[in-house]
């Protein structure tokens, strides 16, 4: 006898086969899960934040006091978390007030803040939402002396 039957042979390559296939089919499984888990909670995100709306209104820099202050206000129908405001000075330094509150539907926040220069670009608020946003540049701030 020289070496293996041609039947042993099939059934060696039949059973290495079944058990590639047996590991590559959990894996696949579990990565099916997550990935449709994943899809499924970009998909709901982005249809909610459909709906959701924010603006920057009363902007206002005092020339005297330093201070730039305003409102933030949820202008739709879906409540905005993580609500930042970012201060864009002329030599691209950001400033970040990490307001981190949250605006039910047509709630509105004030806020101030003491700025060290007169060198602002514009001013942004941003959400949890990445697309909703609002900015207002240094031309629409009313100048209070």
């Amino acid at each position: 006898m020289k070496g293996l039957s041609a039947f042993v042979s099939a059934i060696l390559i039949i059973a290495v086969t079944l058990a590639v296939a047996g590991i590559f089919s959990g894996w696949f499984t579990s990565f099916l899960k997550t990935t449709s888990k994943s899809i499924e909670e970009q998909s709901s995100t982005k249809i909610v934040c459909s709906n959701a709306g924010i603006a920057l209104e009363n902007v206002r820099y005092n020339q005297t006091s330093g201070n730039i202050t305003g409102y933030i206000r949820n202008s739709e129908i879906v409540a905005l978390g993580d609500i930042d405001i970012e201060i864009f000075l002329t030599n691209a330094t950001r400033i970040l007030l990490d307001k981190n509150i949250t605006l039910s539907p047509g709630e509105q926040e004030g806020f101030i803040y003491h700025l060290n220069t007169q060198e602002y670009d514009f001013v942004r608020v941003k959400t949890n939402c990445s697309n909703v946003y609002s900015q207002i540049s240094s031309t629409e701030i009313t100048l209070i002396t």
